[in-house]
C-alpha cells in the first residue's frame, strides 16, 4: 500500500510540475516585417504556453505590446501589427525562412515561379495564429482578432489612444 501511494504521488507531482509551464514571448527575428513601400509594420512573435482562455490571452499579448511598441513607433505607419502564433513543431520560436531570392533587391523576375511559391512562409502558419493586433494611428483605432485555427473568431473594435485634451 505504500509503495502505491509513493507512485501516485510521484505521478501527481511529474503532472503537476508539467503543467506549469512558464509563458514566454519570442519575436521571430528572420521574418519580413515591412510592407507596402514600408507604410505597413508586422512584427511576429511565438508564444510558448500560451494561456487557455482568451481574456488572459488578450491581456498577455496587450501588456507585451505596449511594452514592446512605443506610440511614436506606431505613428509613422498608417498600420501597425503585432501576430502571436503559437509555438508548436511547425511554428518554433526559431522559425526561418529557408528561401531568400525573393528577397534579393536585384531579383528581376525571370525565374521559374514555382521556385518563389515553393518556399515556406510565415502566411503558411496561420493555423497557429492565436492573436493579430493592429493599430491605425490616423483614425485612432485598434482592432484585436483573436484566431482559432487559422480562422478569425471573435474581433474588437476600439480607440488606440484616448483624445488629448
Amino acid at each position: 500500500m505504500k509503495e502505491v501511494c509513493v507512485i501516485l504521488s510521484a505521478l501527481c507531482f511529474i503532472r503537476c510540475s508539467c503543467g506549469n509551464k512558464e509563458t514566454e514571448i519570442i519575436r521571430l527575428e528572420n521574418v519580413i516585417e515591412y510592407y507596402n513601400d514600408g507604410k505597413e509594420k508586422a512584427v511576429h512573435f511565438v508564444i510558448a504556453n500560451p494561456p487557455d482562455n482568451r481574456d488572459s490571452l488578450l491581456s498577455l499579448a496587450s501588456e507585451h505590446f505596449k511594452a514592446f511598441a512605443p506610440n511614436d513607433t506606431i505613428e509613422k505607419y498608417r498600420y501597425y501589427n503585432h501576430l502571436y502564433f503559437k509555438e508548436t513543431g511547425f511554428t518554433p520560436r526559431d522559425y526561418k525562412i529557408e528561401w531568400k531570392e525573393y528577397f534579393n533587391p536585384d531579383y528581376i523576375g525571370e525565374k521559374d515561379w514555382t521556385e518563389y511559391f515553393s518556399h515556406d512562409d510565415i502566411e503558411d502558419h496561420y493555423e497557429d495564429l492565436l492573436i493579430l493586433i493592429t493599430i491605425n494611428p490616423k483614425y485612432n483605432s485598434q482592432r484585436i482578432i483573436f484566431y482559432k485555427k487559422g480562422n478569425r473568431d471573435k474581433e474588437i473594435e476600439q480607440k488606440w489612444k484616448e483624445e488629448q485634451e
